[in-house]
């Protein structure tokens, strides 16, 4: 699915955690970062704490993430209204654009409000 929705290169990642191990604050983070030669993917043990290279966590139920693989992307603004999908944004949206990751921002339908 990551390297359908083409990502562009970003130099922070996007983690995904399941709505249980988040929870319980143990587990296995997914973690992945878009590269000039696809998407880059690799594991992390999660124990309540990040690393500073994420910008964007994804909280999600099981079921929902297999409906976020199957369909991609553009089911994420429906599954974060319904409550199955909780983005989390560690960094600020000018960050966040300079890190190259507003295109990931803009397909999760969030809004960011400007002062």
């Amino acid at each position: 699915m990551l390297d359908r929705e083409r990502l562009r290169t970003a130099n922070a990642s996007v983690g995904v955690l399941t709505k249980e191990d988040f929870a319980a604050r143990d587990g296995i983070l997914l973690v992945w970062r878009g590269a000039d030669d696809g998407t880059s993917v690799s594991l992390r043990a999660y124990s309540g704490t990040f690393d500073p290279d994420l910008a964007i966590l994804l909280v999600v139920e099981l079921e929902a993430l297999h409906e976020l693989v199957a369909a991609g992307l553009a089911r994420a603004p429906q599954l974060a209204r319904s409550g199955r999908l909780h983005p989390y944004m560690l960094m600020s949206l000018d960050n966040l654009e300079d890190a190259g990751l507003s295109d990931l921002v803009e397909a999760l339908g969030l809004v960011f409000p400007r002062h």
